[in-house]
Order: C-alpha cells, then structure tokens, then sequence
C-alpha cells in the first residue's frame, strides 16, 4: 500500500439481532474514516477485495456510524443493481434495521435476473445524482471488479472508494490486482479498510 493509503482496523461490533441490515450499537469505530471522506453529502464506494471481503459489513458500521451523528444514508446494493435489467425507481428505496438508514434498490418483492453481462451497467437516468440530492450520505456497496466489472464502472462515479480487505485472508497480490483494475477504471481509491479476523 501507498503511504497516502489509509487503513483502518475494525474492532467487533455487538449485534443485537441477525438479518441484511443489523442492529449496530455506536462504536465509534469508522469516525476517522467518515472524517477523511464524509464532508458534506458525499457519494463513497466500498469495494470488495477478492470474494467475500465483507464489504457490506463495512457499509453497515459506516452507515450507523453517520446516522448516529443525524445523516440520512442510503446503501446502494450494486450487485443487486447490476442484476437488474433496468434501474428502479430512485425512490423506491427500502428502510433499514437502522434508524436514518435505507437500502436501495429496494429488492422486496422485486424479481432479481443473473448478471447478464460485463457491459450492462445500469445507466438509465441519473441515479447517483438524485440520491445524492435526497439523502446525505451515498454508500456503494461493490463487489469485486474481478467478478464483476461492472462494478468498477459504478465506483467510478464515487467521490472516493475504499477497498476492503480481511486480515489473514486478503493476499497482497489480490490487493495490488484490485488496485491497479480499480485504476485503470477511474476509480479514485482513497485507501483500505482493513477487517479483522472474526
């Protein structure tokens, strides 16, 4: 990693009740993370690191944590996004287990297609900006650019991006290979959060 990256380590959260949007208690501990990139209504992708990089763990904390301090967050699901055939309504977002908190899209009872292909990225309308203009923090929860390309096309539209990394099982090579296709797309990637092992 660069010296310009930042790293975080995550400390355990205290769950109160399983489910797609836990329960989280005020931990504190993404604040120094919030601080570096969360000035004013900001859009931020956070963007898995090889499969299962528990990047929506990551988006969850983060979103507690600003809607703690009174932002209205709204998670983008980008792997159900791009599963989509067409972009949904930006309003029709779902509320979350958090106060202050909504997911979006809203996959309640909408039917979900496989990705069909690398190219298809939703582009239909404004998306980003319209939930920029109704909430104050935007999170773009994305899987890996290796299993979806997509996805780098997305962050790339983001303020900033984070690569989420798990300690003991991310490797170095899969990091600088994230990097580097991160890159090459435009993302502007402002670092790593680094997750402790369970």
């Amino acid at each position: 990693m660069s010296r310009n990256s930042l790293i975080l380590e995550r400390t355990t959260l205290k769950r109160t009740s399983p489910g797609p949007m836990e329960t989280v208690t005020h931990t504190g501990e993404y604040l120094g993370l919030i601080r570096q990139l969360f000035r004013g209504p900001s859009v931020v992708a956070l963007v898995e690191s090889g499969t299962g990089s528990r990047s929506a763990e990551a988006c969850r904390g983060i979103a507690a944590e600003l809607a703690a301090s009174g932002n209205r967050v709204v998670i983008v699901q980008v792997r159900a996004l791009l599963a989509m055939n067409e972009i949904p309504e930006v309003a029709a977002y779902q509320p979350g287990r958090v106060a202050n908190v909504s997911l979006w899209p809203s996959t309640v009872g909408a039917p979900i297609e496989f990705f069909q292909s690398p190219s298809s990225v939703p582009s239909h309308g404004d998306w980003i900006g319209s939930l920029r203009r109704d909430f104050d923090s935007v999170l773009l929860d994305c899987p890996c650019v290796e299993t979806a390309p997509s996805a780098g096309a997305i962050a790339a539209q983001a303020d900033a991006a984070v690569l989420v990394v798990e300690a003991g099982k991310t490797s170095r090579r899969q990091i600088q290979g994230d990097r580097e296709a991160l890159r090459l797309r435009g993302v502007k990637l402002a670092g790593c959060i680094l997750m402790r092992k369970r």
